[in-house]
């Protein structure tokens, strides 16, 4: 049995129910974890976040009143945040939150390593620390901001959320975060796209795995790339980020499907590994206009 994550653990100490989490893929043997904690109590009383050699950021989605917080033991005032707004917590600090409030975020829980697996893909040095200047107030980055927004329906719904999607989420806002608050260069421009073997395997694993469970990282491994480099390669030469194009793989699957067999839209969605029929038509829809058994009695007459 695996091990509780970060925020297992915070939410059984604050007694709230399990919190909706999503995993992106392992970097380097690092998990990289995303959460929406959500709490309309004012009474989780102190909280201690568990030590370790990793950073919490948080993008608050209500605003903030001022809270007590304590660092290696010694008292701190955080100052109110506005919604949108983000924090960061170095978690190697003991450190003991004031959490009277209630409260809706986005949070997203790595460990250093896996903020340093980034840098070595940017061709830079290690990153000794984040400058996190916005840890007794709040930091406004509308790149964080909007990336972490870009997860809220996969929070709905982690069952159905593209591990590409997440993936490439998870390598946004770190090598953002390198970037902006670690000190790593930005990196080369791709000067060209992937070798035409690379596009052509990229595409086969694409097309023998439309359940979407297969993560950037893997693609980037059977190219013999970095996932920072296979990404801005693969868009180049598709003209598409690898997560839109297996979406209009199994979109194109589904389609043929509907024409040539006579399976149900059920069998239809499992067979194209969607989550289940209901989200097979919400994308079918959002791409063609119609319902998929619209669609399919339309062509058959």
């Amino acid at each position: 049995m695996s091990s509780p994550s970060y925020f297992d653990q915070i939410s059984e100490v604050m007694e709230l129910e399990p919190p909706k989490a999503i995993l992106a893929q392992s970097l380097h043997n690092s998990m990289i974890h995303f959460s929406r904690m959500t709490s309309l109590r004012d009474d989780h009383g102190m909280l201690p976040t568990p030590v370790e050699d990793a950073y919490l950021l948080t993008v608050e989605r209500w605003d903030l009143p001022e809270v007590n917080i304590w660092l290696d033991g010694r008292h701190h005032s955080k100052h109110p945040m506005k919604a949108g707004r983000c924090s960061f917590v170095d978690l190697n600090v003991p450190t003991i939150l004031e959490m009277n409030i209630k409260f809706d975020s986005v949070e997203m829980h790595f460990p250093r390593a896996a903020l340093n697996a980034i840098a070595n893909e940017l061709g830079t040095r290690e990153i000794a620390a984040l400058s996190l200047q916005g840890l007794m107030g709040s930091t406004e980055d509308a790149v964080i901001r909007n990336l972490a927004d870009c997860l809220l329906p996969a929070f709905e719904h982690p069952e159905r959320a593209n591990q590409l999607f997440v993936d490439h989420i998870a390598m946004a806002i770190l090598a953002h975060m390198a970037q902006t608050y670690g000190g790593a260069a930005p990196p080369k421009l791709t000067k060209g796209g992937l070798a035409p073997w690379q596009v052509r395997l990229a595409k086969e694993v694409v097309e023998t795995r439309l359940d979407g469970k297969i993560g950037l990282e893997d693609l980037a491994r059977e190219c013999g790339l970095s996932r920072s480099h296979f990404a801005r390669a693969f868009k180049k030469s598709t003209g598409k980020p690898p997560h839109r194009w297996l979406m209009e793989q199994r979109l194109g699957r589904a389609r043929e499907l509907l024409l040539k067999s006579k399976l149900s839209l059920a069998e239809i969605s499992d067979a194209c590994g969607f989550a289940d029929q209901s989200h097979f038509t919400r994308c079918f829809f959002a791409a063609t206009g119609t319902v998929p058994s619209e669609w399919r009695r339309l062509r058959r007459e």
